[in-house]
């Protein structure tokens, strides 16, 4: 059995740039209270199952969009570059809006 672990971070580059074609994601976002000596905390998290993908992404949006709109947009985005770019079918794209960014 391969370990699809080593593909991970080609999917968490991936995501992160679906993100960011969508109107209203202003940053992506570390995980507040998660950081550890020995690794930098991370906007995108992804766990491979047997050619199943699973995403968490935090992200901060501008200010006057419409969150759950927002969500969506990122999810499809993320969902249809990663089964586009791999083998894997992604099963869950878990957005976390972490905070708003004001334009100015």
């Amino acid at each position: 059995m391969i370990d699809d672990s080593r593909y991970e971070d080609i999917i968490m580059s991936i995501a992160g740039v679906a993100a960011y074609k969508i109107s209203g994601v202003a940053s992506l976002s570390a995980i507040a209270g998660r950081r550890s000596r020995r690794r930098a905390p991370k906007s995108v998290q992804v766990a491979v199952r047997n050619d199943n993908a699973y995403i968490d992404m935090y992200l901060n949006a501008f200010s006057g969009v419409s969150v759950p709109d927002l969500a969506y947009d990122v999810q499809l985005a993320v969902k249809t570059e990663v089964e586009s770019a791999t083998k894997y079918k992604v099963r869950a794209v878990n957005i976390n809006v972490m905070g708003i960014v004001v334009n100015q």
